[in-house]
């Protein structure tokens, strides 16, 4: 298995988890933590996803949002796709630097609506894409 196996796995296993939380939990203040830590690990397993897959493909990149915007060029991914992954690559700043307060209705709305699984699907589907062309992931 390689190194990008391994991030999508991992990004599986969070989202799995993620499953299990629903909005009324996030009421208590651990659960609540435990939701945003799961969301900024999924992030930052797609952003690590989407680097290594990058630099597999040959392509130079100036920082996150630049990776992504190389693989979408390359059609890896779509503009739908490439928009979402700037959003999640944003909401992992603000948890990691604490940029500004994390807003429990954002929260709250990635929970509810599991808006996180489309991470998910964005990951799975840039690995397929990855082994057609040849790279082993």
């Amino acid at each position: 298995m390689g190194a990008i196996e391994r991030l999508l796995k991992q990004l599986l296993h969070y989202t799995a988890l993620l499953d299990g939380i629903g909005v009324g939990d996030l009421e208590d203040v651990y659960k609540y933590f435990s939701a945003v830590y799961l969301l900024q690990a999924q992030a930052q397993s797609l952003i690590d996803i989407v680097s290594r897959a990058a630099s597999a493909l040959g392509f130079e990149v100036e920082g996150y949002i630049d990776a992504g915007g190389k693989l979408a060029r390359a059609g890896l991914l779509s503009d739908d796709e490439f928009n979402r992954y700037k959003t999640v690559v944003r909401f992992r700043n603000i948890v990691i630097h604490q940029y500004a307060a994390v807003d429990i209705g954002v929260i709250r709305r990635i929970i509810g609506k599991r808006e996180y699984r489309e991470v998910a699907k964005i990951a799975v589907k840039l690995v397929e894409e990855l082994r057609r062309r040849g790279v082993d992931p």
